[in-house]
Order: structure tokens, then C-alpha cells, then sequence
């Protein structure tokens, strides 16, 4: 008990350090939403992921201590927004495989992304990501 008490007196004095929750909206540069695969947070020690939904929104962390991102600088990267495509012999055989990369390949990598955000105490709880499309799948001509 006296060990608690001395607990909640250093959170008082010193600040519990409480995780905060980050959403927002994930879109490619012409406005269109991405709808799949994960928006990903890491620090130099952890990292935090919120699935990107059919709507293009995400949710990272939680709103209970010690569930969302500590204060901290971030590189932000996308993951899972590949889609694939097998082609199938008569028998069910896997004839040919194809992977869609609509994404260009600098924001899916914690290592290239030029994305970054920072959480601090009373700052932002929302991280807007824009990115740009794959340049392969790039065309001058309307669909």
C-alpha cells in the first residue's frame, strides 16, 4: 500500500507518461484515399501501426496508458498496400503471380520515407499521410 501511495505521488509530481492515440487519413497526392494495408509510426526504440481502412482513415495506439505513442519524433511509412494477383492453371496451380505496388517505393520503408511527426504533450493528434503513386503505374493518358 505505502508503495502505491508514493507511485501516485510521483505521477502527480513528475507526469505519467500516458500514450496518445493518432488518426487521420491516408490519400495519394491527387486526393484519392488509399484503402488498404497499415500506417506505421516508428521511433528509435518502438514501433506503432493503424490499419487503414476501406474509407482511407486510420487509428494508431490506444487511449489507456502505456497503448499509445509516447512523446517523441517519428518516421511515418506505409505497409500492406500492395495488392497481388495469381493466374491459375485448369488444375489450380499457380501459373503466374502478380503484385500491384500503387504506392511510390520511398513512404514504404522506415529507412526512405520522408514522412515525420512528432507527438509531445499537447500537441497534434492528428497526422494527415499524403503520398505519391508508384511512378510505374503512372500514366498520361485519363483512364
Amino acid at each position: 500500500m505505502k508503495y502505491a501511495i508514493y507511485l501516485s505521488i510521483l505521477c502527480t509530481v513528475v507526469g505519467c507518461s500516458q500514450g496518445m492515440q493518432i488518426t487521420g487519413t491516408v490519400r495519394f497526392d491527387d486526393g484519392s484515399p488509399i484503402t488498404q494495408g497499415s500506417v506505421v509510426f516508428n521511433s528509435s526504440t518502438e514501433s506503432f501501426f493503424g490499419t487503414i481502412t476501406s474509407a482511407g482513415r486510420y487509428t494508431t495506439g490506444g487511449e489507456k496508458i502505456k497503448q499509445g505513442l509516447p512523446d517523441g519524433a517519428y518516421t511515418v511509412w506505409l505497409s500492406g498496400t500492395e495488392t497481388s494477383n495469381n493466374t491459375l492453371d485448369d488444375e489450380g496451380n499457380v501459373v503466374s503471380y502478380t503484385v500491384t505496388r500503387p504506392v511510390a517505393a520511398v513512404f514504404t520503408s522506415p529507412s526512405t520515407s520522408p514522412l515525420k511527426f512528432e507527438v509531445k504533450k499537447g500537441g497534434s493528434k492528428t497526422f494527415d499521410v499524403v503520398v505519391e503513386r508508384n511512378p510505374a503505374l503512372k500514366s498520361d493518358s485519363p483512364p
